[in-house]
């Protein structure tokens, strides 16, 4: 079954787990760190941040030029839900867990792509997803887009990855070229490694379940 097609524009259906897509701007520089089961070349340069870690996530944000606009870069872990048969069934978890809107009122659907890949591991799906975000009542609503790579760790098909990076603002506020391709940067810098030999998944401190936008 061939799951490659051109991406589909919708005028509103339900979306994903990406309610809580955006995360508090907190102090703090992002620094190296080890990673359990996966190597990553974190963003680094004046305007990043990391602003979040625990044991199911770690998020960076970037400063744009434009204030209105924010952008981010996150890997997200945590125990695959189940086992699945094969790649169809995995492509179809990952739809249905971005799709979820637990918002319909706030959140609809405008782009959706999603597309089996082979790399950083055997069972992957390069995502996207657009939509809008009325965040406030009677504003302009504000255009959110979703790009990552959902993954199962190829030793440990029983570990769920999901590294993403994601723009927020209004319509005529677009991230730049470069930004954009610092975004690519980091999911292309990504790589699985062996699993961690304590057993021990977490990126930080806290619960290690579920990845914490995917329970939304």
């Amino acid at each position: 079954m061939n799951h490659t097609r051109a991406p589909r524009r919708i005028s509103a259906r339900p979306l994903g787990a990406l309610a809580g897509l955006l995360v508090a701007l907190v102090s703090g520089p992002a620094g190296a760190a080890d990673w359990p089961g996966f190597t990553l070349k974190e963003p680094t340069g004046e305007a990043w941040r990391q602003v979040q870690r625990n044991a199911g996530s770690v998020v960076w944000m970037r400063r744009l030029p434009n204030p209105a606009g924010s952008f981010a870069a996150a890997v997200l872990t945590g125990p695959a839900p189940t086992r699945f048969e094969d790649g169809d069934a995995f492509v179809a978890y990952v739809r249905r867990s971005k799709l979820r809107n637990p918002e319909p009122a706030r959140f609809a659907l405008l782009l959706e792509d999603f597309e089996p890949v082979s790399a950083p591991g055997p069972r992957c799906v390069r995502y996207r997803v657009s939509m809008t975000d009325r965040a406030r009542p009677g504003a302009e609503p504000l255009l959110l887009r979703v790009t990552g790579l959902a993954c199962l760790h190829p030793e440990r098909p029983e570990r769920y990855f999901d590294v993403q990076y994601s723009s927020r603002g209004p319509r005529s506020v677009e991230p730049p070229d470069g930004v954009i391709a610092e975004g690519e940067a980091f999911l292309a810098g990504f790589e699985f490694a062996p699993p961690p030999a304590n057993g021990r998944w977490a990126l930080g401190s806290g619960d290690v379940t579920r990845p914490e936008r995917e329970r939304t």
